[in-house]
């Protein structure tokens, strides 16, 4: 209820910048596919007995992380367990340890550290496309 209500604030603001003619062009799908794209790195921790990268969904819905990957700049790859789902304004951490799997936190099981300082970690979806980095790069 509170999208709908959200999508039709959208294009009354559409329709007031632009003219009607603007906001007949723009359907509530396209809103919220935009909307709802964005997946985020927030940070990373460089800590040797807790080394991790914070994966948030900002989003208004479910991101389901099934054949998703993070990797750091020498290739090393975290694969997102099958069936994963990052709830809308949720965050989970990959830490680089062993661990046991919950909602807010998951395990890589290395014993060895990944992240250096000032290294990029990049999050690439299940289609191989860069969903987000951080520090983000130009």
């Amino acid at each position: 209820m509170k999208n709908a209500r959200l999508v039709q604030i959208l294009l009354l603001a559409t329709a007031l910048s632009f003219g009607p003619a603007a906001a007949e062009d723009i359907t509530p799908d396209d809103i919220m596919v935009e909307m709802n794209e964005t997946v985020i790195i927030t940070g990373i921790s460089h800590v040797v007995d807790d080394e991790w990268v914070e994966v948030a969904n900002p989003g208004m819905l479910s991101q389901d992380f099934t054949f998703w990957t993070l990797i750091d700049e020498n290739n090393n790859t975290y694969s997102f367990p099958e069936g994963f789902v990052l709830n809308p304004g949720a965050t989970v951490k990959v830490h680089t340890t062993l661990g046991n799997n919950t909602e807010t936190d998951l395990f890589w099981g290395r014993e060895d550290l990944v992240w250096d300082d000032g290294e990029v970690a990049t999050l690439i979806d299940a289609n191989g496309e860069i969903a987000a980095r951080y520090p983000e790069t130009s």
